[in-house]
């Protein structure tokens, strides 16, 4: 069974040899073990692609990530600031000064200007190489933030959860539509150049932050109008939501995304409210145990918790968010042979 094989079969609950292991995204840790940056990665002569292949295969996940980087061109093109001589890429300047302020743009001239952008440019080739290296024996996964959380970044987070309190429905309404524009366009360009796995990070959209209500009301709508839109071209989509997302798991589930990325929550209890009808990916944290503990000790809890959910099906073993910089290669590792023995 081919490490895709496996990842499908898990979505769809359907027996595998045992259970896969995979990362969300990595490039910034894999940047920052290779001394790069987001530029400097897709300046490589083949975009970086060989590289993360290498990087991801030394790891052990079953699925691979490109295109992070395009997010910050849209940016950059709206009038923002940023920087990519970083390891993640910054944003120095936000677009917006008010959610009111995206009227003044044309979303298909802004879509037409980030097409037109370099390092948007470099993602592409760096898919489509990473493909031509891995065949059809892995998936690869890609795609930058959700509507939600990229209609925030245009903004800055923090006077983005005022306007959520404060401001005018239609107003966000509209924002997070632009950007949900603009997501779909470029996951189309990513599908073109051999995408998988549409990945959906919605951070902004954290049980920490906001209501499950206001979830329901100005991200769902827009997530599901994503995948809805590329269910014909891509129809695997996974939606990753950062902090306590308990209360969101049937909602989720409900809509019928292919597999949710979870962080602090309890994994026996979401597989039971999503009634098999999405997988769950995780959800070992990143800077309390794959940043903080040994090897061994990151190997009994992985195998601890594929032994819980294994009865369930529809899981994927994983960090519960994006991988920091400072954990080890043999913790991931870890990971790998606990899922590998389950």
């Amino acid at each position: 069974m081919t490490n895709k094989e496996r990842v499908l079969k898990s979505l769809a609950f359907e027996p595998t040899d045992r259970l896969p292991f995979a990362v969300l995204n990595g490039q910034m840790w894999i940047c920052a073990r290779n001394g790069l940056t987001a530029a400097s990665l897709l300046d490589l002569p083949d975009a970086g692609a060989q590289l993360l292949v290498d990087a991801y295969r030394e790891i052990g996940t079953e699925i691979m990530t490109s295109g992070c980087a395009a997010a910050w061109p849209m940016m950059a093109v709206m009038g923002g600031k940023v920087d990519m001589n970083t390891l993640a890429a910054e944003i120095v300047t936000h677009p917006l000064g008010a959610l009111s302020d995206i009227s003044k743009y044309d979303v298909n001239r802004v879509i037409a200007d980030m097409k037109q952008d370099h390092y948007y440019q470099r993602t592409l080739v760096q898919m489509k190489k990473m493909r031509a290296l891995v065949g059809d024996e892995t998936m690869i996964g890609g795609g930058f933030f959700g509507p939600f959380t990229m209609a925030a970044q245009m903004l800055g987070v923090e006077n983005f959860m005022i306007e959520l309190m404060d401001g005018e429905e239609e107003e966000i309404n509209a924002a997070v539509d632009f950007a949900s524009e603009i997501v779909i366009a470029y996951l189309e360009d990513l599908v073109a150049n051999c995408l998988d796995l549409i990945t959906v990070p919605e951070p902004v959209a954290s049980g920490d932050l906001i209501r499950p209500s206001v979830f329901e009301k100005y991200v769902l709508p827009f997530d599901l109008k994503v995948t809805r839109r590329l269910a014909s071209v891509c129809p695997n989509t996974l939606i990753h939501i950062c902090g306590k997302t308990d209360k969101l798991v049937q909602t989720i589930a409900e809509a019928r995304f292919g597999v949710f990325s979870v962080d602090s929550i309890d994994m026996v209890k979401a597989q039971q409210d999503s009634a098999r009808r999405c997988a769950l990916f995780g959800n070992l944290n990143p800077a309390q145990i794959l940043a903080a503990k040994s090897a061994d000790e990151v190997y009994r809890l992985s195998k601890e918790l594929c032994a819980q959910m294994k009865p369930y099906g529809g899981f994927i073993l994983a960090p519960g968010c994006d991988l920091a910089p400072n954990i080890p290669l043999e913790n991931l590792q870890a990971m790998a042979r606990a899922a590998q023995e389950s």
